[in-house]
Formats: C-alpha cells, sequence, structure tokens
C-alpha cells in the first residue's frame, strides 16, 4: 500500500466514522486531495482491519467485556474530573451499545444522577451529521436507523459539550478506526462549538497507524481499559 498523505494538528486533525455507518459504505473516503489509488488502498486495508477488530471484540466473554466496561468507566471518570471538574449542567452524548461495543449504561445513568446531561445520537437523515437527543434512565425510546434504539422523537435535542466515540480501533496519534461511513466526521465538522471528543475502546485495538485521510477527525483523547491512552496538546 502507498504511504497516504497525513494530516495533523490539534483539533483541526482529522480521525474515522462512527457506528453502523458501514453499512451505508464500507469503503467510505474522502478523495479530496488524495491520489485515488491510494485512498483505494487504505479503504480495502481498514475494511480488513476493521473485519479483525470487530471478529476479535464480539469473541470476547460477557465477564470480560463487562469488566472492561467498568474499567473504562472509571477512566473517564478521572479524565472528565481533571478536565471538568465539576459535570453538573453539562451535556455529555454517549452511545447506545451494538456489536459487542462496551455497555456503558451504567455511567450514562451514574452522570444523571450527578447532575450532567446525557444524549445520544441519532441519525435523523441518511448522509448527513448526526442529532443528539435527551435521555434518562427510563427515558421513551424508540427504533431507529439500522434498528437501534435511540430517544423518542420528542425528546429535546442537545448539543454536547463532551462526546463519546466508540473506537473499533485507535493509533498513538488519537485517530480512530470506525465502521466505515463518515457520520462521526460529517457531525463534528458541522458542530460548533465543537465538544471535547473521547475515544473509548479496547487497549488490544491499538494499530501501528489508521493511516489517517484527510477527512478523519483526531480524537481529543483516547481512553481503554487500561486508563488515558492519548489526549491533544491545548
Amino acid at each position: 500500500m502507498t504511504d497516504p498523505v497525513r494530516k495533523t494538528g490539534g483539533t483541526g486533525s482529522y480521525a474515522s466514522p462512527p457506528c453502523l455507518a458501514h453499512e451505508i459504505d464500507p469503503t467510505y473516503f474522502d478523495p479530496l486531495g488524495v491520489d485515488p489509488q491510494q485512498a483505494a488502498d487504505v479503504a480495502r486495508w481498514r475494511k480488513a482491519e476493521r473485519a479483525r477488530l470487530l471478529a476479535e471484540r464480539a469473541a470476547l466473554p460477557v465477564a470480560t467485556r463487562e469488566a472492561v466496561a467498568r474499567a473504562i468507566a472509571g477512566a473517564l471518570d478521572t479524565l472528565l474530573e481533571q478536565r471538568f471538574t465539576d459535570l453538573t449542567g453539562r451535556i455529555v452524548s454517549c452511545y447506545w451499545p451494538i456489536k459487542a461495543e462496551f455497555d456503558l449504561r451504567f455511567w450514562m445513568a451514574a452522570l444523571d444522577a450527578k447532575g450532567a446531561r446525557v444524549a445520544l445520537p441519532v441519525v435523523e437523515t441518511r448522509a448527513a451529521p448526526l442529532v443528539f437527543r435527551a435521555w434518562t434512565p427510563g427515558a421513551a425510546m424508540e427504533r431507529g436507523h439500522w434498528n437501534v434504539l435511540v430517544p423518542s422523537a420528542d425528546a429535546p435535542r442537545l448539543v454536547p459539550d463532551i462526546m463519546l466515540s466508540p473506537l473499533v480501533g485507535w493509533d498513538s496519534a488519537g485517530y480512530r478506526l470506525g465502521y466505515g461511513g463518515g457520520y462521526f466526521d460529517r457531525t463534528l465538522a458541522a458542530t460548533r462549538p465543537r465538544p471535547f471528543v473521547i475515544g473509548v475502546g479496547r487497549q488490544a485495538a491499538r494499530l501501528a497507524t489508521i493511516f489517517p485521510q484527510p477527512h478523519d477527525i483526531a480524537m481529543d483523547a483516547i481512553v481503554t481499559e487500561e486508563g488515558p491512552q492519548w489526549e491533544a496538546q491545548p
């Protein structure tokens, strides 16, 4: 594979897309500014790595996934306490777990109890930025795109201050290998002010690089069961 052009640098950097988007286009890439053959090579490599990492995660015993989720929750608490001190009134976008993602719903409930406002991402329009609807324990839910549970349509819309992004893979430069459809990048490009974005996933999903492309947006921090692994410099 040819060595792709890499764009880096703080909040202007780029990373990969979010959950279930691969079902729209599993070889998604933005060809602007990139050699087409190079971009196709990267897309094929990512598709293979994505399949490998998803299979490995799905094979984890339930008890192991639960232990990883508990450890990630503890690491998130530490990171957010250091970064924000008090989460009262802050809007934190989380995720409803799918495809053996680590289940942080207990942590979402704890955030709500502490006075934070929890939101969940929703696809209201295909190939457009996500919107965020308020969630509380026991909130009414409905089936959204790809049959994922989301807060009902009458839930208030929110703009997150903090956003969790589940990782399929990640690298030490803060880039995320997601599911491959571009929703995450579109959403960050459209959200102002930009939220503080935390990628969450397994330590074993670390890659040497995801070969970031011009559409890829880097995380502000990455957390695994072993604690914070990367944080962008101010």
